[in-house]
């Protein structure tokens, strides 16, 4: 889904959200109940130097926000379980052998 898509909703997204560094593959994934104030949320801890993912935090701080894109990978409907939603999506990117950044 469009980032623009997410800010034009009448109410909040539930899902899970993903920070890519487009450089190295790696992603960050968490949970989320509102998709537009945790892209905010994890931009300003980003920017403010004090994600808690330290790994995430070191490569964004060398890099720059240029090299990143924050998303929202997978929307959830209203009952679905957003901790076992990302539990899954972590399998199944650790499957394709894509490296996951630890919070």
């Amino acid at each position: 889904m469009k980032i623009e898509e997410l800010f034009t909703r009448n109410r909040p997204v539930r899902g899970i959200l993903s920070i890519k560094n487009m450089l190295t593959g790696r992603t960050y994934l968490t949970a989320t109940e509102d998709a537009v104030a945790d892209i905010k949320k994890e931009r300003f801890a980003l920017d403010l130097g004090s994600h808690v993912s330290d790994e995430l935090q070191k490569d964004y701080s060398e890099t720059g926000l240029e090299l990143f894109s924050i998303d929202l990978e997978i929307e959830a409907g209203p009952d679905d379980d957003l901790k076992a939603l990302l539990d899954k999506t972590a399998r199944e990117y650790a499957e394709k052998g894509i490296s996951l950044y630890r919070g």
